[in-house]
């Protein structure tokens, strides 16, 4: 297990929480609503998530009595799922590993999955990943992937302080069509579907600051005054009541694949 990402993970853990206390909002519902209409997601299934941050669709499929496992890199994302999961007595089973780690004939996995999902996370990356998570799935495996991401203010803010600006977000189209060939590598038929996915969080300059300096500049030595900076600017960008509005707009590509 790579100590350094796991120590990133662990840093964004309150920032997925953050997100899942607001509850679950339309590109959610739509998702889930996808999942059941194409008969992917039924009530009393196995099911896994890898790469589950906190937590966020394991509640959704323990609300429908299924069967479920949840894993991550980040044993503080697992705390917190272990929190949101605490009042469901339907069976599950929630564990720390890296899946590059993992075999697919682990005894966690013995009895195989029905549906296994990983969205918004780099756990499935490359041929082995892609033919682990076929493995040990009997029924649909589906990735979620970024495939267009727009960012307004924090392009205006990046300019404003000579910041990098969304550096952590390009090459997404071509990840797609990367992630497609491997599934087809592996011996199976990918489908894909993109859904819009938009946005909104109001943050005090503080917060902005702060999210910034953990997620967009975590790899550049500079982030430090460059926190410093963005305070200052959001200071001075923020509204009446003394806050940012960052919004973010993106396409995503559901991408899913029949093991069966």
């Amino acid at each position: 297990m790579d100590k350094e990402v796991k120590k990133q993970w662990d840093a964004s853990a309150k920032d997925y929480q953050r997100v899942y206390s607001l509850g679950q909002n339309d590109y959610n519902a739509s998702l889930i609503r996808f999942w059941q209409d194409e008969g992917m997601l039924r009530p009393g299934m196995r099911v896994i998530d890898v790469g589950c941050g906190v937590g966020k669709y394991g509640v959704v499929f323990a609300e429908m009595g299924c069967d479920v496992t949840l894993t991550d890199i980040s044993s503080e994302m697992l705390r917190l799922a272990e929190e949101n999961m605490s009042k469901f007595t339907s069976e599950k089973q929630i564990f720390t590993a890296d899946f590059n780690d993992l075999k697919a004939d682990d005894e966690r996995f013995k009895e195989g999955f029905d549906f296994s999902i990983s969205t918004m996370s780099p756990a499935i990356h490359d041929i082995d990943t892609v033919k682990k998570f076929s493995a040990i799935t009997h029924g649909t495996c589906f990735v979620a992937r970024f495939s267009d991401w727009e960012q307004p203010f924090r392009d205006i803010l990046a300019k404003r302080i000579g910041a990098p600006s969304g550096s952590r977000m390009t090459g997404l189209k071509e990840d797609c069509s990367e992630m497609l060939r491997l599934i087809k590598e592996a011996g199976y038929e990918p489908s894909m579907r993109s859904a819009e996915y938009n946005w909104e969080d109001e943050r005090t300059p503080e917060e902005m600051a702060d999210y910034l300096y953990r997620h967009d500049w975590r790899e550049l030595p500079e982030r430090d005054e460059l926190r410093e900076k963005a305070l200052k600017a959001c200071k001075d960008l923020a509204g009446k009541d003394g806050k940012v509005c960052d919004n973010v707009n993106t396409t995503v590509a559901w991408i899913y694949w029949k093991t069966v």
